[in-house]
């Protein structure tokens, strides 16, 4: 089995070691082999090479810039002519090779081709900048022209550069704004810190000087509750006095009708019992100053009881004016506050001030309504004392007034009273007449009193709750008063207030600084390269070696011919001349690998990068072989179709997100693909097993791929290639593989024909009957190259 295995393979490197032997000892092929291993690679190292740094080269790029500015004086941030600094900073920029020409020049050089592109700041350019302090808000626009036709790329690096300068304007605009609005609120912060120091001492002190105010005001409300609940103690006991002054009244009315009856008695018997009617009269006139004492008595009892409520009465009445009074400057006191611009400009100050206020004022109704209410409680009061106070005199005076005329007519009825004892009876029986009037009229001023200190009794009981009401708000505004002093204090101490103090202190320049450019961009490169050429290096490299494997599918020959060698199977023909072809490819994949190292492309792995390349050779020789093989010209046309869908679909130059949707979509299933991750690992570092992956992929997917094209496809097709190449070399115009004269034989055996096995040509001559039949079997030499029975006799081999 080994023998067997050992002889088959003997075949295949003796049809290889034909081929190299023939190429040694023709000095011309050796030239063309060696033309064909350099010619690939000088093409990527020319490409690589020509796009090693591009973009450090752009200030040979010609761009105009026109500056029109006329500039704009500010009466904020003064002198403004953004043009004029607009070009002093491109002069020192070389990004780009500015020059700075007119208007009209810079627009017609653009037409004309002399400029890439122009940059026209127009007149008010300036003063659209300046328009952001008034309020104007009108944009500055910059006028740029840009010429696409002569370049695709140009556009975008003279885009960029535009719009580097339209940052850089932008920064230098939010510098000056910046630093013009530090110093504007510098100023006004440094004027406001004094005056806010000041307001905030004002109001610390205010509102200390408030709440000193609302305490007093709780006391003095106390107070006045104490004397209010006092005054209703007095009222009361003037209640009960008058309740028992109008229980009296019916006994003492009881005795003046007593005395009247006696006085009438005495009358009747005036003549009778003239001594009798004497003492009886003498006994009336003690018995009226009894009443008149008695209602002396209980008239000054009840009227010092009034006396003494109206007092009180006045003096809480007096004290809950001096109590509105307070509260009336208290609220002044709190207006004024805040009105203050100082503490207006503070809005948690502003606000404890106005609650304060509030408070107040609504404390100070509730104090209308109290003293209201004890003026009409003193005004009742006086009314009642004086009624009484009339009452009583008048009582007194009929009282006395009854009681004199009974001791004169006691004292004088002995003498001359009895002559004139009719009249002074009458006068007496008058005086009691008048007394009972009296006392009938005392029973309803004292129903009137009594009411009275009722509705007194009542206004009290409702103004002790309205200043009970009145000192529980004020003591919420004690409260909230205390709490509005902490805070300020707090708040002069907060860090806010430190912040702000340090603002003031900063430095504008470094402030505009840093508004114009708030954000910087710390770029982390991952897997850096070094420059653009060692970027695209994967990609030419590849183009380059499929390029190369199809120069060597143009000018090497697939069919072998039998000269010089054993009995071959069409098998053997394939794998022979394949191995050949194999070499080549990785002769030319390790010069065009070995080229990019040298010339200085970036590596991490110069072996794994070497490895990628000699893979990729290896594959594409391999598939572009398969299909020249199994489809003569065709298959070569479907190499090149390849090679176009490759370059826009295997993301050599732009990521493939940015192509459209068919080209992502036969991204995956492309040998470059995987070719050029490989290499872009080896070039800019490894991750994980992706260069394992790709190289698995492509020696596991598309390895397999072409030998199944060339030995199998190859095998069915086998005859339809032999007559196409027939066809083909009548013309005498096209190349085509040769049909050798042995095919007559292959020709006549079916089975060696399907089986791709070539049968021995038989001496070295060919009857004229038999050349059609040799031409359709010579086929079988060109569908499968190798593919040819061993010559014998005088037949010429061809070479390679």
């Amino acid at each position: 089995m080994l023998h067997r295995a050992w002889a088959y393979l003997s075949v295949i490197f003796a049809i290889f070691a034909r081929d190299v032997k023939r190429v040694l000892r023709n000095p011309v092929a050796l030239v063309v082999v060696l033309g064909m291993a350099v010619m690939p690679s000088a093409y990527a190292w020319y490409v690589i090479a020509a796009n090693w740094d591009p973009y450090s080269n752009t200030s040979g790029m010609k761009v105009a810039v026109a500056n029109s500015d006329a500039g704009f004086d500010s009466s904020v941030a003064g002198r403004l002519d953004v043009g004029d600094q607009v070009v002093r900073q491109l002069q020192g920029n070389h990004e780009l090779g500015w020059e700075f020409v007119g208007a009209d020049q810079a627009v017609n050089g653009v037409y004309e081709g002399e400029y890439w592109a122009a940059v026209v700041i127009p007149e008010d350019f300036s003063e659209d900048f300046a328009s952001v302090f008034t309020g104007d808000f009108t944009r500055p626009t910059l006028d740029y022209y840009v010429n696409e036709k002569p370049s695709s790329i140009a556009p975008k690096v003279t885009d960029a550069g535009v719009d580097a300068l339209q940052k850089a304007i932008d920064e230098n605009f939010v510098k000056l704004v910046a630093e013009r609005v530090v110093d504007t609120t510098q100023e006004a912060g440094e004027q406001a810190e004094g005056k806010g120091e000041a307001a905030q001492s004002n109001l610390t002190e205010g509102i200390a000087n408030a709440r000193e105010t609302v305490g007093q005001a709780r006391e003095a409300i106390g107070n006045l509750q104490v004397t209010i609940d006092s005054t209703k103690e007095s009222a009361a006991s003037a209640d009960d006095t008058l309740a028992r002054l109008q229980e009296g009244l019916g006994p003492l009315g009881d005795a003046v009708a007593k005395a009247k009856l006696l006085l009438d008695e005495a009358r009747a018997t005036e003549s009778e019992y003239g001594s009798s009617l004497a003492t009886k009269a003498t006994e009336g006139a003690l018995v009226l100053g009894d009443v008149a004492a008695q209602a002396q008595r209980e008239a000054a009892s009840i009227e010092g009881a009034v006396q003494r409520a109206g007092d009180d009465a006045q003096a809480a009445l007096q004290r809950a004016q001096g109590l509105l009074e307070a509260n009336e400057n208290l609220i002044a006191a709190l207006e004024a506050q805040a009105a203050d611009p100082a503490i207006a400009a503070d809005p948690q100050a502003a606000a404890a001030v106005a609650e304060a206020l509030e408070q107040a004022k609504g404390a100070n109704a509730d104090l209308q309504t109290t003293v209201g209410a004890l003026q009409q409680a003193t005004d009742a009061l006086g009314t009642t004392a004086v009624a009484l106070e009339t009452q009583a005199q008048a009582m007194d005076e009929a009282a006395s007034a009854a009681s004199e005329s009974v001791r004169q007519t006691a004292a004088d009825f002995q003498a001359n009273v009895l002559p004139a004892m009719t009249g002074s009876l009458d006068e007496l029986a008058d005086a009691c007449g008048t007394l009972q009037g009296a006392l009938a009229g005392l029973s309803p001023t004292l129903s009137q009193a009594r009411s009275v200190l009722g509705e007194l009794e009542t206004m009290l009981t409702s103004a002790s709750s309205s200043l009970s009401t009145t000192s529980d708000a004020l003591g919420t505004m004690e409260s909230n008063l205390d709490q509005n002093l902490s805070d300020l204090q707090a708040l002069q101490q907060s860090s806010t207030v430190r912040m702000l103090s340090e603002y003031l202190e900063a430095d504008p320049a470094d402030v505009g600084a840093f508004m114009a450019s708030p954000v910087t961009l710390e770029t982390k490169l991952v897997y850096p390269v070094r420059n653009y050429g060692s970027g695209v290096a994967p990609f030419f490299t590849n183009l380059a070696l499929w390029v190369a494997g199809f120069i060597l599918m143009a000018i090497v020959r697939m069919r072998v011919d039998p000269a010089g060698l054993p009995r071959f199977t069409a098998a053997q023909a394939y794998f022979g001349r394949w191995l050949f072809y194999v070499v080549i490819g990785l002769v030319q994949g390790l010069v065009c690998c070995v080229g990019d190292l040298a010339i200085g492309i970036q590596c991490e792995s110069p072996a794994a990068f070497i490895g990628a390349g000699l893979l990729t050779v290896f594959v594409d020789v391999n598939l572009m072989y398969a299909l020249a093989f199994a489809f003569r010209h065709i298959g070569k046309a479907v190499a090149v179709i390849l090679l176009i869908m490759q370059i826009p679909g295997s993301s050599g130059m732009f990521p493939i997100e940015m192509m459209p949707a068919f080209f992502q979509a036969i991204h995956p299933l492309l040998p470059f693909t995987y070719s050029i991750d490989a290499m872009r690992e080896a070039i800019g570092g490894f991750y994980g097993l992706d260069y394992l992956r790709d190289m698995l992929t492509l020696g596991l997917v598309f390895v397999p791929v072409g030998l199944v094209i060339g030995l199998g496809i190859g095998r069915v097709d086998f005859n339809l290639n032999l007559m196409f190449d027939e066809k083909l070399a009548k013309t005498d115009l096209f190349a085509a593989e040769p049909v050798h004269a042995f095919a007559t034989e292959m020709a006549g055996s079916a089975g060696a024909a399907l089986d791709g096995e070539a049968g021995a040509a038989a001496g070295g001559r060919v009857s004229a009957a038999n050349k059609v039949a040799a031409s359709v079997a010579d086929g079988v030499g060109g569908a499968v190259p190798g593919c040819e029975g061993a010559a014998a006799g005088g037949m010429s081999g061809e070479g390679t």
